[in-house]
């Protein structure tokens, strides 16, 4: 456990391990932060209240999709209770005492329950993120649920409600967004490409200078969509235009980006969320990211009814396996989102 940052963190100094070379930090390349914009908010409720409230709801997700790649929404049916007990629970087992926690150290993607620091790759990565992770598995809850904590007593039940209901928004809101590519509403259910659940719980303990240090850096999804739940602390921020656009922290509201696995399947009409988290230089922040992705053998290609003899495929099929082996391997590599589905377009431009 000494290596966990909330282990020895002393809130005054940060090693050279964590710092970031400028051409990595928070405003990499000259990009600034947009401080008088934030990523859209949608509520989900006027999708229930009539057909012109549903056509509103369709074409403000189409918008952000395309523009950003990701949107916010309120009115999503999840309890504040819910979420509260959630964020509860999060930040309880991060208090644990190290010798609670220690068992779940693993830096293995093939376990339900791992706990770890910075990155899975972090012995060969030579700088470090400001954070402490804990990734699980969450479907089906009854077989994963025996390999989560037993300590807070609560946490099984609690984490177990909260992503059977977050998963329960994140199919709400991918038949909108089929029928805002004009494809069947339950296109993405009989497609199988949300049918696993993921979750990263990520706890960014207070850092002595967010201005070298990154919380995660710059990246996009490996999901087909991902909703966020996070507290009252900002952190998260997409990149729009060339400017970093923050996102409001709201307790009651999801941050929804689109993946990778989205950008493929609508053959490339929606972009995944290219988003990136900073850290805070005097209180902690704790953010809980639940992915909806494919099966590992479940086929990664564009919609048929999205092909055409004006609009052809750009993206070659392949199956989620191959395409999250790529994934790591450009994280590992340091290869933007772009570069790493440039490997899969049907006609890869030249150099």
């Amino acid at each position: 456990m000494n290596l966990f940052v909330h282990n020895w963190s002393d809130g005054k100094t940060l090693p050279k391990s964590y710092i970031f070379p400028p051409e990595k930090r928070p405003g990499e390349h000259g990009l600034t932060l947009k401080t008088n914009q934030s990523v859209p908010i949608i509520d989900l409720s006027k999708a229930y209240a009539d057909d012109a409230g549903r056509a509103e709801v369709v074409s403000q997700i189409m918008k952000a999709s395309k523009e950003i790649g990701a949107f916010q929404v309120k009115n999503h049916g999840v309890p504040s209770k819910l979420l509260n007990e959630a964020r509860t629970m999060i930040k309880e087992f991060f208090e644990l005492p190290a010798e609670d926690k220690e068992k779940y150290i693993s830096y293995s993607h093939k376990d339900i329950f791992a706990l770890y620091t910075s990155n899975y790759n972090y012995f060969a990565e030579e700088i470090h993120f400001w954070r402490d992770v804990i990734t699980q598995r969450c479907l089906p809850v009854e077989e994963c649920a025996p390999y989560w904590p037993d300590k807070p007593a609560k946490y099984r039940e609690v984490i177990g409600e909260f992503t059977t209901q977050a998963n329960e928004v994140g199919k709400v809101l991918l038949e909108l967004i089929a029928e805002g590519l004009g494809l069947e509403r339950d296109y993405f259910e009989k497609s199988g490409l949300g049918e696993e659940l993921d979750m990263n719980v990520n706890h960014y303990p207070p850092c002595p200078d967010p201005t070298l240090t990154l919380a995660v850096a710059r990246h996009r999804d490996r999901s087909l969509i991902t909703l966020v739940m996070q507290g009252d602390v900002a952190g998260l921020q997409f990149l729009k235009d060339g400017e970093w656009i923050p996102v409001d922290p709201m307790p009651d509201v999801f941050a929804v980006n689109l993946g990778n696995v989205m950008q493929v399947a609508s053959n490339g009409l929606l972009k995944s969320g290219e988003h990136q988290a900073v850290t805070n230089q005097k209180v902690a922040r704790e953010s809980a990211a639940v992915f909806l992705c494919p099966g590992d053998d479940r086929v990664i290609e564009p919609a048929k009814g999205l092909i055409s003899e004006e609009k052809p495929a750009l993206y070659r099929p392949l199956q989620y396996h191959e395409f999250l082996a790529a994934h790591n391997r450009g994280r590992t590599h340091k290869l933007t989102a772009d570069e790493t589905l440039k490997s899969f377009l049907i006609n890869q431009p030249t150099t």
